[in-house]
């Protein structure tokens, strides 16, 4: 009888735009242990790009299976819509549902196999993406401008954030930005290791140069950035002129979002907070992390000072990086002791990049705590 019914069930009409679908494109994160938020809205977008290449409709699955760092059990199980509005008119949940009521068929249920989403979010020539990977560009300021118009026409369409966030942006920018030259900074620290990092000098002297260039003092500095050491040596040399945001910060080379005492939509919010306000600048400085880059997607000047374009990817395997805060010594350790962190960082590294140290992450929170890096 069961049978009779589900065969017989009226198919649950897939519209999308004013559009008629077949299909559907479940979209996940495929870096359990690793991604940050930067990386979670790249893996939606070019996900989008695949649905639209398959005729299909996007939807964004980011739970608490594949998205540890930033689930939040208050704000439900959809990650993705704890920060923006849904991309399409559905839930996940609601798509699993029709599965079992037979309204849709599982061959109207397509998926992104992991292994190619981790190849093609490096490799893929037409991706979105905010850097380069093995293959550095032959031009790679002409690269970036590329990517960075293709995520602004990305980003226009499909991500909206949630109006409460856009509400204490704005807030902010109406309390606080109360000069005529607002200079945006991202400078990353703790355990960025993907390329090779900019160090706060050359964003002091280009600061400088800028305030030359402009030939004024009514200025205020914005400084997004994970180290807590970096936002006080702004203050350090700009005083009260310095703003930020009360993200959460690290004073090591543990990144904010491995922090289990925060919880998960704290430290995505703090994320696209930095990123909206950056976006809010007059001129923006940036490396090669993303945060930078996606503040340019969400806004329409190119007034940057990009040093990206003098970085370049580390090519070497995972267990083989170093992070910035030991590559620059952003703690000023002692030489024996910065020896011993980077041992130590290189043979987490390992751990994580073997088949058991990944799954031991992704079940026990006690592994992801002696497995930080």
């Amino acid at each position: 009888m069961n049978k009779l019914e589900n065969t017989s069930k009226k198919k649950r009409p897939l519209i999308w735009k004013g559009k008629s679908y077949e299909k559907v494109l479940i979209i996940h994160n495929h870096d359990f242990h690793g991604a940050g938020f930067c990386a979670l809205i790249i893996y939606a977008l070019n996900g989008i790009r695949k649905a639209k290449a398959m005729n299909a409709i996007p939807i964004i699955d980011f739970n608490r299976d594949n998205t540890l760092y930033f689930y939040d059990s208050s704000k439900g199980e959809s990650v993705w819509t704890y920060f923006f509005e849904n991309v399409s008119p559905f839930k996940p949940s609601e798509i699993f549902q029709w599965l079992k009521t037979g309204e849709i068929d599982e061959s109207q249920v397509l998926y992104i196999d992991s292994e190619k989403a981790a190849e093609e979010h490096q490799n893929d020539p037409d991706r979105l993406a905010t850097f380069w990977a093995w293959q550095r560009p032959k031009n790679p300021e002409g690269w970036m401008k590329d990517k960075r118009t293709l995520g602004r026409s990305y980003i226009e369409e499909y991500v909206k954030p949630k109006a409460s966030i856009q509400n204490k942006v704005e807030v902010f920018v109406n309390e606080y930005f109360n000069t005529g030259f607002i200079i945006g900074i991202h400078i990353r620290g703790t355990d960025f290791h993907y390329a090779k990092p900019t160090s706060i000098k050359s964003y002091l002297q280009r600061i400088d140069q800028l305030l030359i260039k402009m030939d004024t003092s009514d200025y205020q500095i914005f400084v997004a950035t994970d180290q807590q050491q970096y936002l006080e040596i702004f203050k350090e040399h700009h005083g009260e002129r310095v703003l930020s945001w009360d993200s959460v910060r690290s004073n090591n080379h543990i990144a904010p979002l491995k922090f289990n005492e925060f919880s998960g939509y704290r430290k995505g919010e703090d994320v696209l907070i930095d990123i909206l306000l950056l976006s809010q600048c007059n001129h923006i400085i940036k490396g090669a992390a993303a945060v930078g880059e996606l503040a340019l997607w969400f806004c329409r000047h190119d007034h940057i000072t990009d040093f990206a374009i003098e970085s370049d990817f580390i090519r070497k395997q995972y267990g083989q990086l170093e992070s910035a805060f030991s590559q620059l010594n952003i703690g000023n350790k002692r030489k024996s002791i910065l020896i011993i962190y980077k041992l130590r960082d290189r043979t987490i590294r390992k751990v994580m990049a073997s088949w058991v140290g990944r799954n031991l992450s992704v079940r026990y929170s006690w592994a992801r705590r002696l497995l930080r890096h």
